[in-house]
Parts: structure tokens; C-alpha cells; sequence
């Protein structure tokens, strides 16, 4: 009773902190950006529908960067991964915990299946991140030496061997097989749901309908992106050390309980399993888990 309190809680705090963050500049960005768009233009790029999605839509997106992440046989991929999991759960609890083997294997694949998410979605950010200004600045290269958009698509997915440059490459493909360029950039959007490749879909969008310094308007772009990654890599430098120490201190009190299992195996016993000494490792637990958070939440919260 008293572990299912201390979930109930943890949700209720993490349901509240999500409610109450603050929204993410960069979509603010784009919304202020399309206030000040004449309304010509605004016919022309739909930025409402660019920067505002429903809970479904944030959902499809999700399930798109999953599947494109995981690429081919992702639906095995999770059911082997649900189905280790499961496995990994089972033996721990038949060798520790004995409680009740179908609510913890739940909420230990609920659990898993999260910060799985989080990985996936993580490394492919960091990868999209670290790759569109360098695809970016091969575009521009290829507009400013006279090529037409479609090429210039073509010729980034020749050189850049990385999940932007397939992508461009995907976008030169139905471009040559008359696919509609709202269709395209649609796809690609739910692709790479991100707000640097939304701004340079309206950045396309906008020049290919009406025309502009598309070399310019894609400098500042790149500046602004490669700027906002070496911030980024100066952000994880400063907090690395914070990181690294709030892990050691974490894997203290598990490395404690090994050593424990090994110098006196009673007292471990006492700990797991009597009830009285259920209460020491939910505790521990509950301890671990917040402190981890705060950690993770401080770092997060940095800008």
C-alpha cells in the first residue's frame, strides 16, 4: 500500500511539473514569427498549423520517431525489448523481492518503456542536431553555385550519409516524381517534428511560392543552430561534473546492499524482505528516485 502511495505521489508531482513548464522558446519563436507575416504571405505557409498540435498529433509524431529510429522490424524490436524486460523483472523479483509479480512487472515495463522513449527520442535529437547545419550548409553551397532547389536537395542526400541527408534525398526523389510540395514537406515534418526543421520548411515554403533571398535567410539559419549546438555542448561541460557526482552518489547505497549481500546476507534479507525492513528500502528507493529527478530536472531546466 504504502509503495503504490509513493507512485501515486511521484506522478502527481511529475503530471504537475509538466503542466506547469514553461513553453519552449523555440515554438515561441515561430509563433511570434508569424504575427508579424503579412497576410499574403500567411496564405502562402500555414505557421499555426506548424507550431500547434493536438494530443493525437504529438502522439502520431511520436510513434514516427520511434519507427524511424528503430527502422526496420521496430514493431520486433519493442516486443523482443517488452519480452526482456518482462524476463529481467521476473528473476529479480524471484530472487529479492517476492511481491506481487504481475503489478511489478508492469510498472517495471512502464517504467523501462519510458526512459527507452526518452533514449530513442534524445539520441535522434542530438543526432538531427549535430547534422542539419552541416546539411544545411551543403544546401546553401548548391543554391549559391546556381543549382535549383530540387538538386541542390539531391546532391546534400549524395554527400551526407545521415538520417537528414536521406531525408533530403527521400524530398528530391518525390520532387522529380511530382509529388506535391505540401505533401512532401508534410511528411518530412512528421519526421523531423522539430522546430529548426519547421522554420526551414516555411523558410522553402515561403521562398518557392513567392520568391526571396533564400542564401540569406538559410545564413542566418546556420548561424543561428550552430550557435544554439556549441551553447548546448558549453551547457553539458559546465554540468558534467553536477552529473557525474549525483550518479556516484546514486550507485552508493546499491553498491552498498552488494557488498551487504556478500559480508552478511541476513541483513539484506531483513531489508528485502521482513516488513519491517521494507520500510529502509522504500525509502532508499523513493530517495534515489527523487534525487535523481531534481538532479535531472536542474539540468534540464538550464537554457
Amino acid at each position: 500500500m504504502a509503495l503504490w502511495l509513493l507512485v501515486a505521489i511521484g506522478v502527481a508531482v511529475l503530471g504537475f511539473l509538466i503542466a506547469k513548464r514553461k513553453p519552449d522558446p523555440r515554438f515561441v519563436f515561430l509563433e511570434q514569427e508569424s504575427k508579424g507575416i503579412a497576410t499574403q504571405e500567411i496564405t502562402a505557409v500555414n505557421m499555426k498549423g506548424l507550431t500547434q498540435n493536438n494530443f493525437l498529433q504529438e502522439l502520431s509524431n511520436l510513434i514516427n520517431i520511434i519507427k524511424a529510429s528503430l527502422g526496420r522490424l521496430s514493431e520486433l524490436k519493442i516486443l523482443l525489448f517488452v519480452l526482456t524486460i518482462n524476463c529481467f523483472a521476473y528473476g529479480i523479483n524471484e530472487r529479492w523481492l517476492n511481491v506481487s509479480i504481475l503489478y511489478f512487472n508492469i510498472g517495471i515495463t512502464l517504467v523501462s518503456s519510458f526512459f527507452a522513449v526518452r533514449f530513442i527520442i534524445e539520441k535522434r535529437r542530438k543526432a538531427f542536431d549535430n547534422d542539419f547545419p552541416d546539411a544545411l550548409n551543403i544546401l546553401m553551397s548548391a543554391v549559391t553555385a546556381g543549382e535549383s532547389i530540387n538538386s541542390a536537395f539531391a546532391y546534400v542526400g549524395r554527400v551526407a550519409d545521415n538520417d537528414v541527408g536521406r531525408e533530403f534525398k527521400d524530398i528530391s526523389d518525390r520532387m522529380k516524381l511530382g509529388e506535391s510540395i505540401e505533401t512532401i514537406f508534410e511528411r518530412s515534418c512528421k519526421r523531423f517534428p522539430y522546430p529548426p526543421f519547421l522554420f526551414f520548411v516555411i523558410t522553402i515554403r515561403a521562398n518557392m511560392e513567392r520568391g526571396g533571398q533564400l542564401k540569406n535567410v538559410l545564413g542566418k539559419l546556420i548561424r543561428v543552430l550552430v550557435e544554439a549546438r556549441n551553447l548546448e555542448k558549453k551547457k553539458m561541460a559546465m554540468t558534467s561534473e553536477a552529473r557525474i557526482s549525483a550518479k556516484i552518489v546514486g550507485a552508493i547505497p546499491f553498491a552498498f546492499m552488494l557488498l551487504l549481500n556478500w559480508i552478511n546476507p541476513q541483513d539484506l534479507n531483513f531489508v528485502l524482505f521482513h516488513p519491517d525492513g521494507r520500510w529502509i528500502l522504500y525509502y532508499l528507493l523513493f530517495s534515489e528516485g527523487t534525487g535523481m529527478f531534481i538532479v535531472w530536472w536542474l539540468v534540464k531546466s538550464i537554457r
